[in-house]
Protein backbone atom coordinates (compact mmCIF):
# COMPACT_ATOMS: atom_id res chain seq x y z
CA UNK A 1 0.00 0.00 0.00
CA UNK A 2 2.91 2.35 0.75
CA UNK A 3 4.30 1.93 -2.77
CA UNK A 4 0.87 2.54 -4.28
CA UNK A 5 0.38 5.65 -2.16
CA UNK A 6 3.76 7.03 -3.22
CA UNK A 7 2.76 6.49 -6.84
CA UNK A 8 -0.40 8.56 -6.30
CA UNK A 9 1.58 11.36 -4.65
CA UNK A 10 4.04 11.28 -7.52
CA UNK A 11 1.21 11.64 -10.06
CA UNK A 12 -0.30 14.46 -8.05
CA UNK A 13 2.99 16.34 -7.96
CA UNK A 14 3.74 15.90 -11.67
CA UNK A 15 0.55 17.63 -12.84
CA UNK A 16 1.14 21.32 -13.60
CA UNK A 17 -2.37 22.25 -12.51
CA UNK A 18 -1.48 21.30 -8.92
CA UNK A 19 1.15 24.02 -8.78
CA UNK A 20 -0.85 26.57 -10.79
CA UNK A 21 -3.97 26.25 -8.60
CA UNK A 22 -1.92 26.30 -5.41
CA UNK A 23 -0.06 29.43 -6.53
CA UNK A 24 -3.26 31.28 -7.50
CA UNK A 25 -4.91 30.32 -4.22
CA UNK A 26 -1.91 31.47 -2.18
CA UNK A 27 -1.77 34.79 -4.03
CA UNK A 28 -5.44 35.44 -3.28
CA UNK A 29 -5.01 34.50 0.37
CA UNK A 30 -1.94 36.75 0.65
CA UNK A 31 -3.81 39.65 -0.99
CA UNK A 32 -6.91 39.44 1.20
CA UNK A 33 -4.89 38.91 4.38
CA UNK A 34 -2.31 41.62 3.71
CA UNK A 35 -4.27 44.29 1.87
CA UNK A 36 -7.93 43.91 2.88
CA UNK A 37 -7.61 42.80 6.51
CA UNK A 38 -4.10 43.82 7.55
CA UNK A 39 -2.98 47.00 5.78
CA UNK A 40 -6.30 48.64 4.85
CA UNK A 41 -8.49 47.10 7.55
CA UNK A 42 -11.61 47.23 5.38
CA UNK A 43 -12.71 43.62 5.75
CA UNK A 44 -15.34 44.46 8.33
CA UNK A 45 -14.21 41.67 10.68
CA UNK A 46 -12.42 41.55 14.03
CA UNK A 47 -9.21 40.89 12.08
CA UNK A 48 -9.49 44.33 10.45
CA UNK A 49 -9.08 45.93 13.87
CA UNK A 50 -6.65 43.40 15.30
CA UNK A 51 -9.24 42.07 17.75
CA UNK A 52 -9.05 38.99 19.96
CA UNK A 53 -10.50 36.74 17.27
CA UNK A 54 -8.24 38.05 14.50
CA UNK A 55 -6.18 34.90 14.01
CA UNK A 56 -9.26 32.69 14.01
CA UNK A 57 -10.90 34.96 11.44
CA UNK A 58 -7.86 35.04 9.15
CA UNK A 59 -7.48 31.26 9.29
CA UNK A 60 -11.18 30.86 8.50
CA UNK A 61 -10.96 33.22 5.52
CA UNK A 62 -7.77 31.58 4.24
CA UNK A 63 -9.36 28.15 4.60
CA UNK A 64 -12.43 29.24 2.66
CA UNK A 65 -10.33 30.41 -0.28
CA UNK A 66 -7.94 27.48 -0.03
CA UNK A 67 -10.73 24.89 0.03
CA UNK A 68 -12.01 26.07 -3.36
CA UNK A 69 -8.62 25.60 -5.00
CA UNK A 70 -8.07 22.32 -3.17
CA UNK A 71 -11.29 20.99 -4.72
CA UNK A 72 -10.13 22.05 -8.17
CA UNK A 73 -6.76 20.34 -7.62
CA UNK A 74 -8.52 17.15 -6.50
CA UNK A 75 -10.82 17.17 -9.54
CA UNK A 76 -8.04 17.83 -12.04
CA UNK A 77 -5.89 15.14 -10.44
CA UNK A 78 -8.70 12.57 -10.59
CA UNK A 79 -10.43 13.40 -13.87
CA UNK A 80 -7.04 13.85 -15.58
CA UNK A 81 -6.66 10.06 -15.66
CA UNK A 82 -9.95 9.61 -17.46
CA UNK A 83 -9.36 12.47 -19.86
CA UNK A 84 -6.06 11.02 -21.05
CA UNK A 85 -7.09 7.40 -20.41
CA UNK A 86 -4.15 6.83 -18.07
CA UNK A 87 -6.58 5.20 -15.66
CA UNK A 88 -6.01 2.04 -17.72
CA UNK A 89 -2.35 1.98 -16.69
CA UNK A 90 -3.31 2.52 -13.05
CA UNK A 91 -5.76 -0.39 -13.11
CA UNK A 92 -3.26 -2.58 -14.92
CA UNK A 93 -0.60 -1.89 -12.29
CA UNK A 94 -3.06 -2.79 -9.55
CA UNK A 95 -6.07 -4.93 -10.45
CA UNK A 96 -7.70 -4.42 -7.04
CA UNK A 97 -9.99 -1.49 -7.75
CA UNK A 98 -11.00 -0.98 -4.14
CA UNK A 99 -7.35 -0.49 -3.22
CA UNK A 100 -6.87 1.90 -6.15
CA UNK A 101 -9.79 4.04 -5.00
CA UNK A 102 -8.67 4.03 -1.37
CA UNK A 103 -5.09 5.04 -2.15
CA UNK A 104 -6.32 7.84 -4.41
CA UNK A 105 -8.59 9.19 -1.67
CA UNK A 106 -5.88 8.84 0.96
CA UNK A 107 -3.31 10.65 -1.18
CA UNK A 108 -5.55 13.61 -1.98
CA UNK A 109 -6.81 13.71 1.61
CA UNK A 110 -3.31 13.93 3.08
CA UNK A 111 -2.21 16.43 0.44
CA UNK A 112 -5.24 18.62 1.11
CA UNK A 113 -4.42 18.76 4.83
CA UNK A 114 -0.91 19.96 3.99
CA UNK A 115 -2.43 22.60 1.73
CA UNK A 116 -4.75 23.66 4.53
CA UNK A 117 -1.83 24.39 6.83
CA UNK A 118 0.04 26.18 4.02
CA UNK A 119 -2.89 28.48 3.20
CA UNK A 120 -3.41 29.26 6.89
CA UNK A 121 0.24 30.06 7.58
CA UNK A 122 0.50 32.30 4.51
CA UNK A 123 -2.69 34.08 5.56
CA UNK A 124 -1.41 34.72 9.08
CA UNK A 125 2.06 35.86 7.95
CA UNK A 126 0.75 38.36 5.41
CA UNK A 127 -1.89 39.59 7.83
CA UNK A 128 0.75 40.34 10.45
CA UNK A 129 2.88 42.16 7.88
CA UNK A 130 -0.06 44.30 6.77
CA UNK A 131 -1.11 45.03 10.35
CA UNK A 132 2.41 46.07 11.34
CA UNK A 133 2.61 48.52 8.41
CA UNK A 134 -0.68 50.09 9.58
CA UNK A 135 0.80 50.33 13.07
CA UNK A 136 -2.19 48.70 14.77
CA UNK A 137 -1.71 46.87 18.05
CA UNK A 138 -2.80 43.24 17.95
CA UNK A 139 -4.92 42.11 20.89
CA UNK A 140 -4.12 38.94 22.80
CA UNK A 141 -5.41 36.05 20.69
CA UNK A 142 -7.82 33.37 21.88
CA UNK A 143 -6.70 30.84 19.26
CA UNK A 144 -6.71 27.21 20.43
CA UNK A 145 -3.95 25.71 18.29
CA UNK A 146 -4.81 22.03 18.81
CA UNK A 147 -8.48 22.56 18.09
CA UNK A 148 -7.72 24.64 14.98
CA UNK A 149 -5.35 21.98 13.60
CA UNK A 150 -8.11 19.39 13.94
CA UNK A 151 -10.69 21.65 12.31
CA UNK A 152 -8.39 22.53 9.40
CA UNK A 153 -7.51 18.90 8.78
CA UNK A 154 -11.12 17.78 8.74
CA UNK A 155 -12.30 20.78 6.70
CA UNK A 156 -9.76 20.45 3.89
CA UNK A 157 -9.93 16.66 3.78
CA UNK A 158 -13.73 16.85 3.63
CA UNK A 159 -13.75 19.25 0.69
CA UNK A 160 -11.04 17.32 -1.16
CA UNK A 161 -12.69 13.93 -0.68
CA UNK A 162 -16.09 15.18 -1.84
CA UNK A 163 -14.50 16.68 -4.96
CA UNK A 164 -12.54 13.50 -5.68
CA UNK A 165 -15.61 11.28 -5.33
CA UNK A 166 -17.60 13.55 -7.64
CA UNK A 167 -14.78 13.44 -10.21
CA UNK A 168 -14.62 9.63 -10.10
CA UNK A 169 -18.37 9.40 -10.64
CA UNK A 170 -18.62 11.97 -13.45
CA UNK A 171 -15.19 11.30 -15.03
CA UNK A 172 -15.36 14.87 -16.35
CA UNK A 173 -13.38 17.94 -15.32
CA UNK A 174 -16.03 20.38 -16.54
CA UNK A 175 -18.96 18.55 -14.95
CA UNK A 176 -17.17 18.08 -11.64
CA UNK A 177 -15.96 21.67 -11.33
CA UNK A 178 -19.38 22.96 -12.37
CA UNK A 179 -21.00 20.82 -9.68
CA UNK A 180 -18.73 21.91 -6.82
CA UNK A 181 -19.31 25.56 -7.72
CA UNK A 182 -23.00 25.45 -8.56
CA UNK A 183 -24.15 23.22 -5.69
CA UNK A 184 -22.90 25.35 -2.75
CA UNK A 185 -23.50 28.67 -4.53
CA UNK A 186 -26.96 28.05 -5.99
CA UNK A 187 -28.51 24.68 -5.15
CA UNK A 188 -27.87 24.73 -1.40
CA UNK A 189 -29.30 28.27 -1.00
CA UNK A 190 -32.40 27.22 -2.94
CA UNK A 191 -32.76 24.10 -0.81
CA UNK A 192 -32.27 26.34 2.20
CA UNK A 193 -35.45 28.22 1.32
CA UNK A 194 -37.34 24.94 1.58
CA UNK A 195 -35.49 23.40 4.51
CA UNK A 196 -35.14 26.67 6.45
CA UNK A 197 -33.31 25.95 9.72
CA UNK A 198 -32.52 22.39 8.56
CA UNK A 199 -30.38 23.79 5.74
CA UNK A 200 -27.43 23.63 8.12
CA UNK A 201 -27.42 19.85 7.60
CA UNK A 202 -26.59 20.15 3.88
CA UNK A 203 -23.10 18.99 2.77
CA UNK A 204 -21.21 22.24 2.26
CA UNK A 205 -23.14 24.13 4.95
CA UNK A 206 -22.22 21.53 7.55
CA UNK A 207 -18.58 21.53 6.44
CA UNK A 208 -18.42 25.32 6.69
CA UNK A 209 -19.83 25.07 10.22
CA UNK A 210 -16.74 23.07 11.21
CA UNK A 211 -14.65 26.20 10.67
CA UNK A 212 -17.38 28.55 11.85
CA UNK A 213 -17.38 30.08 8.36
CA UNK A 214 -21.12 30.16 7.81
CA UNK A 215 -23.58 33.07 7.55
CA UNK A 216 -26.34 31.01 9.18
CA UNK A 217 -27.84 32.47 12.33
CA UNK A 218 -28.16 29.10 14.04
CA UNK A 219 -25.31 26.93 12.70
CA UNK A 220 -24.33 23.49 13.91
CA UNK A 221 -21.88 23.23 16.77
CA UNK A 222 -18.41 22.05 15.79
CA UNK A 223 -19.03 18.54 17.12
CA UNK A 224 -22.36 18.16 15.35
CA UNK A 225 -20.91 19.68 12.16
CA UNK A 226 -18.13 17.09 12.13
CA UNK A 227 -20.59 14.25 12.60
CA UNK A 228 -23.04 15.47 9.94
CA UNK A 229 -20.45 16.42 7.32
CA UNK A 230 -18.65 13.07 7.75
CA UNK A 231 -21.78 11.25 6.57
CA UNK A 232 -21.62 12.69 3.05
CA UNK A 233 -18.12 11.42 2.10
CA UNK A 234 -18.98 8.02 3.63
CA UNK A 235 -22.19 7.69 1.60
CA UNK A 236 -20.38 9.13 -1.41
CA UNK A 237 -17.65 6.55 -1.03
CA UNK A 238 -20.13 3.66 -1.08
CA UNK A 239 -21.81 4.97 -4.24
CA UNK A 240 -18.48 5.73 -5.90
CA UNK A 241 -17.05 2.34 -4.93
CA UNK A 242 -20.03 0.53 -6.47
CA UNK A 243 -19.60 2.43 -9.74
CA UNK A 244 -15.79 2.33 -9.78
CA UNK A 245 -15.60 -1.44 -9.25
CA UNK A 246 -18.30 -2.27 -11.79
CA UNK A 247 -17.99 0.22 -14.63
CA UNK A 248 -15.66 -0.20 -17.57
CA UNK A 249 -12.55 1.94 -17.15
CA UNK A 250 -13.14 3.56 -20.52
Amino acid sequence: MTTLLKAEFRKLLTIRSTYIMTAIGLLLVAFFSFWIEGYKGIGGSSASEGGAGAYTGIIGQSAGVGAVFTMIIAILFTAHEYRYNTIMYTLTADVHRTRVLLKKLLAIGLFSIELGFLFSVVGLVFYRIGLSLRDVALADQDLLVGSMIGKLSFYFAGYALLATLIAVVTRSVVTSISFVFVFPAMIEPLLGLLLKDNAKYLPFASLDSVMGATPMQNPLSTGHAVGVSAIYPLVGFVVTWLLFTRRDAN
